[in-house]
């Protein structure tokens, strides 16, 4: 078995510079362990555990579009939370998109993975880079800190790769492979 999903993972070295003053602006107010760099991605479709069988069903299905560079424009600004700001689960990096292609690709996505049994996602598609999973917060230093950083741009891309990525847990925390 594998747990996987459908994702990009993120190269950007403006992002990278900047990712440690995220840390150092955010690491008071947010306790938990911070997403090493290396594993920053967006999420199109998370799968969760497949059968070697399966994993093969998927791939055939997304074929057409996996572990090719697709010209698509997208900015990192600002901070986001997951479910909201009082109780936050996630923190991340808003990505923005101004061609719309990652909205058309999570699109397709749903629909070539639905034709082969997988429910399409019934929540919004957001796209994001997950910073960290909040142990502990101060929610009004919190609120404050991204108000400050809304406008900030941390980095842009104009192409992304889509790959089966598979996550494996353990104490340390996940780390992702693209299979």
């Amino acid at each position: 078995m594998k747990r996987i999903f459908i994702g990009s993972f993120i190269k950007d070295n403006s992002l990278k510079k900047k990712y440690s003053l995220i840390k150092k602006e955010f690491g008071s107010c947010l306790k938990g362990r911070w997403t090493p760099y290396d594993n920053f991605h967006i999420t199109y479709k998370f799968i969760g555990n497949v059968e070697d069988h399966q994993l093969l069903l998927i791939k055939q299905s997304l074929s057409s579009i996996l572990n090719k560079e697709k010209e698509i424009h997208v900015i990192f600004k600002g901070f986001g939370v997951f479910p909201d700001i009082n109780n936050p689960k996630v923190f991340y990096i808003k990505v923005e998109n101004p061609d719309g292609k990652l909205q058309e690709i999570n699109e397709l996505i749903q629909n070539k993975l639905a034709l082969i049994g997988y429910k399409k996602d019934e929540r919004n598609f957001i796209p994001h880079i997950t910073l960290k999973r909040p142990k502990s917060i101060k929610t009004d230093e919190l609120a404050i800190k991204m108000k400050q950083f809304q406008e900030e741009i941390f980095g842009e891309v104009f192409k992304l790769e889509i790959n089966v990525i598979q996550s494996i847990l353990s104490p340390e925390g996940a780390k992702y492979i693209k299979i």
